[in-house]
């Protein structure tokens, strides 16, 4: 429900030709901009300004025109939203997210599609990210570090009886915010996730063997080898891998390109 925030190192790309390359996509729909300012979506929400951009999409602010609440939208690119398997994420974020009653897992209130673009309304969040807590601090106390992950753990704890994976957990995934005089945690972003059970909906070709989704710094070897058989302890190693970050300042792996660093996760 925020923006993304710059990280602590960039991240190794494979080569070949991106998401965005080459020939532009059809569109099922006249071509429009993706968010701006005064939008009214499915006729409920008007967007006020953007909070952010990833690689899927933006972040806004936003605000119910009944309720007169601020919330924050989650829109996806049209460009992204052309292709199946994306779309089932987006779903699938929309949809583990909101099975999960937890005050460490970020709300979703509603989720549509508007004029083809599809969105996920979530509680707006005030604080900041791991990551860029992170990226001010370096490191952080090992009180703070540990209360900061006991948090992620309960949240973790509840998506993994549920039965769903969420397969990316890294800084920028934790969102901190404060409550009176205590800071709590919350997970966002479960658009990888995967459920083993059928209350979240199949899991899709995207985890199929071979396929490695996550982002690679914080992956579990058996998630950088793409193995199909990933479980709730690619998570737990994704949370060591955090904490060492936060401990330490640095991560426990790093390598100049993506196949060094897979190689260096699955090997060392």
């Amino acid at each position: 429900a925020v923006s993304e925030r710059p990280k602590m190192a960039k991240m190794p790309q494979p080569e070949g030709r991106g998401l965005g390359q080459g020939r532009r996509p059809r569109y099922p729909w006249p071509r429009m901009a993706v968010g701006a300012p005064n939008q009214i979506l499915s006729g409920k929400y008007r967007l006020e300004r953007e909070l952010g951009r990833g690689g899927m999409g933006s972040v806004w602010l936003a605000q119910h025109l009944t309720l007169r609440s601020p919330v924050a939208i989650k829109l996806i690119d049209p460009g992204i939203a052309t292709n199946p398997e994306a779309l089932s994420r987006f779903l699938r974020e929309a949809q583990a997210a909101a099975s999960l009653r937890s005050p460490h897992v970020v709300q979703i209130l509603d989720h549509g599609v508007d004029e083809g673009v599809p969105f996920i309304v979530m509680e707006l969040l005030d604080g900041e990210s791991l990551a860029s807590r992170l990226e001010r601090q370096r490191r952080l106390a090992p009180a703070e570090t540990a209360h900061l992950m006991t948090q992620v753990a309960r949240a973790m704890t509840k998506a993994h009886e549920a039965g769903i994976v969420h397969r990316d957990l890294k800084p920028d995934n934790i969102f901190i915010v404060r409550n009176d005089e205590e800071e709590i945690a919350k997970v966002l972003d479960f658009g990888v996730a995967k459920s083993h059970t059928h209350g979240v909906g199949a899991v899709s070709s995207a985890t199929r063997t071979g396929s490695v989704l996550g982002t690679p710094y914080y992956m579990s070897p058996e998630q950088a080898e793409g193995s199909k058989s990933v479980d709730h302890r690619t998570d737990i190693w994704a949370m060591g891998v955090i904490a060492w970050e936060c401990l330490l300042g640095a991560r426990p792996f790093e390598a100049e390109t993506l196949g060094g660093l897979l190689l260096a996760i699955c090997a060392r």
